[in-house]
């Protein structure tokens, strides 16, 4: 099994809090999925708009690891209060599709 630093778990899905003012780097481990020699050709990440939404989750930059085994995205913005879901579906170059997602639930963060 992967290893999750930074996602918590409820009976839903896996989640993460994230400020509105920040800037985080999140990653997705294909390597215990992917068969022996197989590697990530393409990575498309999406996030689900919300309807009115004033500042939108948005990914900022996006790349496939140079091991081609994990994907990394860039996630800016959000509006508090919201819960956003976030995807990632590779393609291998065993032409495998599969798809991940978990949420991002946006809150102001203070000490």
């Amino acid at each position: 099994m992967a290893t999750l630093t930074g996602y918590k778990r409820d009976s839903e899905s896996l989640y993460i809090d994230k400020d509105p003012e920040a800037t985080l780097i999140y990653t997705f481990d294909y390597s215990n999925w992917l068969g022996s020699g197989e590697q990530i050709n393409t990575s498309n990440w999406t996030i689900d708009a919300i309807s009115g939404d004033a500042d939108p989750l948005t990914v900022s930059a996006s790349i496939i690891h140079s091991n081609s085994k994990q994907t990394i995205v860039t996630l800016t913005g959000g509006t508090a209060g919201n819960i956003y879901f976030v995807r990632n579906t590779i393609v291998t170059d065993d032409s495998q599709t599969e798809r991940k997602f978990f949420r991002i639930v946006c809150e102001q963060r203070s000490f």
